[in-house]
Parts: C-alpha cells; sequence; structure tokens
C-alpha cells in the first residue's frame, strides 16, 4: 500500500474526480464547479486536508491516484437524466476499486454520483463498494421540492458524533429509493411520505426519470419510510461513504453538515474519526462560514 499522507504535517490529500455533469449541475445558475470550490473551502478549513481537483478523470491511472488518500466524485458521466452515461475508462475503474479494496484507502460519493444504472458502461463492482444502488427501476426519484427533515440514525456513529437528532435542508434534491446492501451502515434517513408527493404542484418532474408502479404513485418503493440519505460501507480493506444532499448551497451552510462531511471525509481515508466540529464560542462566533479557520 502506498502512504500518501503526509506524515509530518498529518494532512490527508484528497482529490475531486468531477466534471461531465447533468445540466442540472452544469448550467449558467448552478455549476458543479461550486460544488467542488465549496467541498474544497469545507474540508481545508479543517485543517486536516489538502486538496485537488480534476475535471475529465476518464483514464487516470493508479500512478495518479496512488498519490492520494481519499477519492470524492463528483461526476455523473451524461448530460441529461434520460441520458446513458460514460463512466471512467475501464483503466481508471479498475485503479479506483485496488485503491479501496486491495490498498485501503477511501472513496466518497458526492450527491448524484451514487447513482448507477445496469446498462452503463460502469462496473456493477461500484455498487459493491457503496454498499447500495440508486437505479430508476428500484425506485430513484427526487422527492418533491422543499424543506426536508433529517434525521441522524441510532446508534450514532463517530461520523455524526454531536450532530442534531434531527435536522432540515432546504432546496436540495432529496433522492429517496435507495436500495441498501448487507454491510453497509446508514447514517442519515429523511421520511419519504406520500403526502407530500398529494400536496406537490407538478410530479414527476419531466426532467427526471420515475418508474411509477402501474398501482400508481403510494405503491414506489419505500414509500412511506425512512429513506436513507447518507451510509457508509467496508469494502475490502477500504471504505466507502455515501452523501446523496448537497445540491445547493443552503445545505453547504448547515452546521450539521459542515461537521459530519469532513468527518466522513477522514473516516473513508484513514478508518477512524480525529476532527471535531468547528468551535463558534466566544470571539469565534465571528468566523465567517465554515466555521473552522484552523489558523484562528
Amino acid at each position: 500500500m502506498t502512504d500518501s499522507t503526509d506524515t509530518t504535517t498529518g494532512i490527508l490529500n484528497v482529490l475531486i474526480l468531477s466534471g461531465h455533469m447533468t445540466i442540472e449541475h452544469d448550467n449558467v445558475y448552478r455549476s458543479f464547479r461550486l460544488h467542488n470550490q465549496w467541498l474544497t473551502t469545507v474540508l481545508e478549513d479543517t485543517g486536516r486536508f489538502k486538496v485537488r481537483v480534476t475535471e475529465d478523470p476518464r483514464g487516470l491511472t493508479s500512478s495518479i491516484i496512488d498519490r492520494y488518500d481519499v477519492i470524492i466524485v463528483i461526476f455523473e458521466g451524461r448530460d441529461g437524466y434520460f441520458d446513458t452515461a460514460e463512466g471512467f475508462g475501464a483503466e481508471t475503474d479498475a485503479a479506483l476499486l485496488k485503491f479501496v479494496h486491495d490498498d485501503g484507502k477511501g472513496i466518497v460519493w458526492f450527491h448524484g454520483s451514487a447513482a448507477q444504472e445496469p446498462d452503463w458502461d460502469i462496473p456493477d463492482e461500484y455498487n459493491i463498494m457503496r454498499g447500495s444502488r440508486m437505479t430508476v427501476a428500484g425506485g430513484l426519484r427526487p422527492r418533491p421540492w422543499g424543506e426536508a427533515l433529517l434525521r441522524t440514525t441510532q446508534p450514532r456513529h463517530a461520523i455524526t458524533d454531536g450532530i442534531n437528532d434531527t435536522w432540515t435542508v432546504t432546496g436540495d434534491d432529496i433522492l429517496v429509493g435507495v436500495e441498501i446492501l448487507d454491510g453497509a451502515q446508514v447514517l442519515l434517513t429523511t421520511f419519504d411520505d406520500l403526502e407530500a408527493y398529494e400536496k406537490a404542484p407538478v410530479w414527476p418532474m419531466s426532467h427526471y426519470p420515475v418508474a411509477i408502479p402501474p398501482e400508481g404513485i403510494p405503491a414506489l418503493p419505500g414509500m412511506n419510510t425512512e429513506q436513507p440519505i447518507a451510509w457508509i460501507n467496508e469494502y475490502g480493506a477500504g471504505r466507502s461513504f455515501t452523501i446523496t444532499i448537497g445540491h445547493d448551497i443552503d445545505t453547504f451552510r448547515r452546521i450539521e453538515f459542515i461537521r459530519m462531511f469532513p468527518r466522513g471525509v477522514e473516516w473513508a481515508a484513514i478508518g477512524e474519526v480525529t476532527l471535531e466540529g468547528p468551535n463558534r464560542r466566544g470571539e469565534r462566533r465571528f468566523l465567517p462560514w465554515p466555521y473552522y479557520n484552523h489558523e484562528g
């Protein structure tokens, strides 16, 4: 295993694999580059991470990937939600699977990057790595837009230590209908209530594929149950952390997200959590977002 951690500073090296996003995340009003920027800021402000970004990861080899401790995937490989996604390519797929399974490092799947249809040119082994499947046929769908109440699962994992039992996000794409595989541990859920669909002005939205059963919306998989929003999974010697919120800046400003996300990245990288949440007591209450400011 290649040890990429800077042992003199304790810095963990992060590579964001980005680019080729759907129009929902790549338009004049919302750019995936802002997501890259916000995640970089949240992580580096803790003093624990150094982040690099590539906007075309297809064809990356182990000679590049192995220099890092953890990979964050913000890559959908398609322009529209009805398009067939193009993956990283066989060489990069092999490098990433080795990176986690054999080398004992970590990978983070952010927002819609965790969706994977069986007819895409993407290995099913990624689903095994994530401990989940997110497919239209399996019920994947965005909840009707609005404020969503998230629940932190019990018993707590170190990633969610100190986070409120319940918290909200507004204006996010809340993806439900996720199949969690055996062995994965769910960290966050939201209740997918039928009433939200019945009150929505329009659902489903025309730009997003949804497989509605003949019995109608009430028969959608997972309806009126707690649905996973974030989860972890051990894969070989390494670890995977998936979180499907993160569509808008509102989520990035939530103190629970600011506390949780860096911990999830750290756990994926090294298998333990050392980070505490941002300290806003005393004079530190004047700190700007994201409230860590490790040099202060």
